[in-house]
């Protein structure tokens, strides 16, 4: 052949090759025989994850803002603060102490006008009113219907003194009862028998001037029937007209104190002093803060906060206490003090957990304070229980004495009521002139009625 026409049959034979190798390209390659796969291996469990760890809660501090004395912080206000604790894991409670109650009330107010309230405070009767008058306080009403606290198991006058407008602001505790407490010694000494459980103030009268002596014959009386309680002198106008300071106690609109009756009994209490010489002055008290455990009175009116006292500093003697005397009615003392919840508290929840834990229903807190005999309780549970009645640490001591006059209760503060504190400051300055002998109780009320009625007339 010829070069040319060779050259034309090896392109033909590269153009055939070239498409045949393409065809073999787009063709899918076989599949393989199929064969019977193993099975796989079970696989191996993973270990179980460990239980995530809760995120603890941020620990919640109360300021628990008090004024008890050393013993009652020591005996009672830290073994309690313990037990919640341990109770409540996630709060922390820090107290803040002033011992002085009129220390107590001025810094308590400073601290709510700044804004610098505690969570958790413990204000006596007028002092809970005012703070909740001013809307200071929080309405416990909503968190104990929700907890089915029983409100029923506090005794129901106590419990309405710290109601404002038809709420309630405080848990109470206690009730400020008083009672005679007399030196039993002295009254074997002088012959006299130990008061009963219905005497009069005549009986009581009598019985002081027996047991007032002048002991060493130097003209001056060394053992009085009773320490001075002037100071109490509410109590004398109670039993012997049967109503007290004020028509109404929280709207009141009429003086009392004015009448007749109420105008003898504060000259009866004046002249336990002035004509009898049953009673110190203040000059003859000096710097005597007690003399019934001094030795220096026979008998003293006071309440059971004063029991650990004796209990504790009265060894040369042994004392027994009576029920107030009785005049046209018996009757006592039913404010006291409570536990509250600031309104500016920042854990008011926890905060409320914290009042029930003090004086609840069968609170430990409650149980504590008796345990130490500090109180008479607001909780009429408490009030028949032997803890309170019949303890082992005071045998034979009539507790009962503690709860007699309970058909007629007052405050000592009349009227719970805005204006107290400048009724307290009229009454005070005029009765002071009264108990000093240097007016009569007649021309004392003179001089107070006309103060009085203009601070009822500027209520709005």
């Amino acid at each position: 052949m010829k070069r040319q026409t060779w050259k034309r049959v090896w392109a033909s034979v590269v153009v055939v090759i070239c498409v045949v190798t393409l065809l073999a390209g787009c063709t899918p390659a076989p599949k393989p025989t199929p064969t019977s796969a193993p099975k796989p291996a079970a696989a191996t469990p993973k270990p179980a994850s460990p239980t995530a760890t809760p995120v603890p809660k941020e620990k919640v501090t109360l300021r628990w803002f008090m004024r008890w004395d050393k013993p009652r912080l020591e005996n009672v206000a830290q073994p309690v603060i313990e037990a919640f604790e341990k109770e409540h894991p996630e709060i922390k409670v820090e107290i803040e102490n002033i011992g002085s109650g009129k220390e107590y009330w001025i810094k308590l107010q400073t601290m709510v006008a700044g804004g610098t309230a505690p969570d958790v405070i413990y204000p006596a009767t007028h002092n809970a009113y005012a703070l909740a008058s001013k809307g200071a306080l929080m309405n416990l009403n909503p968190l104990a219907e929700r907890d089915g606290l029983d409100l029923t198991k506090y005794d129901p006058t106590i419990l309405d003194l710290y109601k404002y407008d038809g709420k309630l602001y405080g848990l109470p505790l206690d009730s400020a009862a008083l009672v005679i407490f007399y030196n039993k010694k002295m009254f074997d000494e002088a012959g006299v028998a130990y008061p009963s459980d219905d005497w009069t103030w005549d009986d009581f009268l009598a019985t002081a001037k027996k047991v007032t002596k002048d002991t060493d014959g130097d003209g001056k009386i060394d053992q009085f029937g009773i320490d001075n309680w002037t100071s109490y002198w509410s109590v004398i106008v109670w039993t012997k007209t049967g109503h007290g300071i004020f028509d109404d106690l929280r709207n009141p609109t009429k003086f009392l104190l004015d009448d007749d009756e109420s105008i003898a009994a504060l000259q009866w209490l004046a002249d336990l002093t002035n004509v009898h010489h049953v009673m110190p002055s203040s000059a003859q008290r000096a710097d005597i803060k007690d003399m019934f455990v001094a030795g220096k009175s026979a008998m003293i009116m006071i309440g059971h906060w004063r029991v650990p006292q004796y209990m504790a500093n009265i060894t040369d003697f042994d004392w027994d206490v009576a029920a107030l005397p009785q005049g046209k009615v018996a009757a006592n003392r039913c404010d006291g003090s409570c536990f509250a919840v600031t309104a500016g508290s920042k854990h008011p929840e926890e905060a409320w957990e914290f009042i029930k834990f003090l004086s609840g229903p069968g609170s430990l807190g409650v149980k504590l304070l008796l345990d130490l005999q500090q109180m008479t309780p607001a909780l009429v549970e408490y009030q028949q229980n032997p803890q309170f009645l019949s303890p082992e640490a005071l045998p034979g001591v009539n507790k009962n004495a503690f709860l007699a006059g309970k058909e007629h209760l007052f405050p000592n503060y009349d009227p719970i009521h805005p204006i107290y504190d400048e009724v307290n400051a009229a009454e005070g300055q005029e009765l002071g002139e009264l108990w000093n002998g240097n007016v009569t109780a007649q021309e004392m009320m003179e001089r107070l009625v006309p103060q009085i009625e203009e601070i009822l007339a500027g209520i709005q």
